[in-house]
């Protein structure tokens, strides 16, 4: 008779509390989120660094084969016709990074190659290195970055062959100031000498400012889309798999911002696929000059800064807001330790140095 009186009990929530539990779950997530993205990028961090290590240990076991670090490029001089640029792709062969593939255990990579300076059939270029060239490395990849699975696939058959090119985030140090043509000299004097040229390099002999004060090998960032040839590892071309010019006309510090830092083969077609504002907001937007690879900046993923390997194959982290000189091109004289107008101290500032075997100048933070 007194069931009527006895207590309900609420078997769910109300509306309200639903929702409080929802904001509760909403702001523990949004407080988490930062935390664990932070420490997923200082796990790419780790493997990228770690990466690099092994890169210059690579270069370093093969300077102890060849008495001298690989050259960023070698190519061979057309026998006949006007002499051809080194900066439109027609004539590569074998780069930095294909002739160290027996040192980062890849020997079965590398005999896949069939690269050769007195066959027709022996570029790099040629439709019998397309597998090869297309294999993807994870040693060459940065994880920040987004190479993998992302390959070049070319825009004509004359410098890309019918495509297939894995991506690369490490670029070869190479020389500062580089010439364009055959009929032109190649300079290899105190202010343009970097790690590795056409077809020559330095030894750690010739590395007098010191390996630990010498940048060997730095970042690169992958290109925006598939006819973008920035990054391509097996690639023999400025900004593709090496850089240079990279600390020249004018200001270029890592991670350079203000537009048209990177001059590199088919940039008109990057541009018009891609549209400059797009390019522009990633800070990749190329000099429109589409017709020659002939300068690279040092580009990263990472916030703030880009990894770079020295020439002892120690790695180190080099901001964005390194100290860097607005150096015009560097003198093309013959080797001399005067410093003339165009490579003055005021001008050859921190990253300048670093990234320049034989200056002769110290870090001015040492000064």
């Amino acid at each position: 008779m007194y069931s009527h009186l006895r207590r309900r009990w609420r078997t769910g929530f109300t509306l309200v509390e639903l929702l409080v539990v929802i904001a509760i779950i909403g702001i523990l997530v949004a407080l988490l989120l930062p935390a664990i993205q932070s420490a997923r990028e200082a796990a790419r961090r780790s493997q990228c660094q770690s990466n690099l290590h092994n890169l210059g240990i690579a270069l370093h076991n093969y300077h102890d084969a060849h008495k001298t670090f690989p050259p960023a490029m070698v190519v061979r001089k057309p026998t006949t016709g006007a002499p051809d640029s080194v900066t439109n792709g027609r004539f590569m062969f074998a780069n930095w990074a294909i002739m160290i593939l027996p040192y980062i255990e890849e020997q079965a990579l590398a005999d896949r190659f069939v690269i050769s300076l007195t066959s027709p059939l022996g570029k790099v270029t040629d439709d019998v290195n397309n597998e090869p060239r297309g294999t993807e490395l994870s040693v060459m990849l940065c994880p920040s970055d987004r190479g993998l699975g992302q390959k070049y696939q070319g825009v004509n058959a004359i410098n890309a062959g019918n495509g297939n090119w894995a991506r690369g985030n490490y670029g070869l140090n190479g020389f500062q100031h580089w010439p364009n043509n055959w009929n032109v000299p190649g300079i290899f004097d105190d202010f343009s000498s970097g790690i590795g040229g056409i077809n020559r390099s330095n030894s750690l002999a010739k590395i007098t400012d010191g390996a630990s004060k010498t940048i060997m090998v730095a970042e690169m960032r992958v290109g925006m889309s598939d006819k973008d040839r920035r990054g391509v590892w097996a690639m023999a071309l400025c900004g593709s798999s090496f850089h240079c010019n990279h600390v020249t006309n004018g200001t270029l510090p890592p991670n350079a911002c203000g537009g048209s830092e990177d001059d590199i083969l088919d940039s008109d077609d990057v541009i018009a696929e891609l549209g400059e504002d797009y390019l522009r907001s990633e800070c990749m937007l190329p000099y429109d000059v589409g017709d020659q690879s002939g300068q690279s900046v040092v580009r990263s993923m990472h916030p703030g800064g880009a990894f770079v390997a020295m020439a002892d194959a120690s790695v180190r982290f080099v901001s964005d807001y390194v100290d860097c000189g607005a150096q015009g091109f560097l003198p093309s004289s013959t080797p001399s330790k005067i410093l003339g107008d165009n490579a003055t101290p005021e001008l050859f500032r921190v990253w300048q140095r670093l990234n320049v075997a034989r200056d002769g100048m110290v870090i001015p933070e040492q000064e």
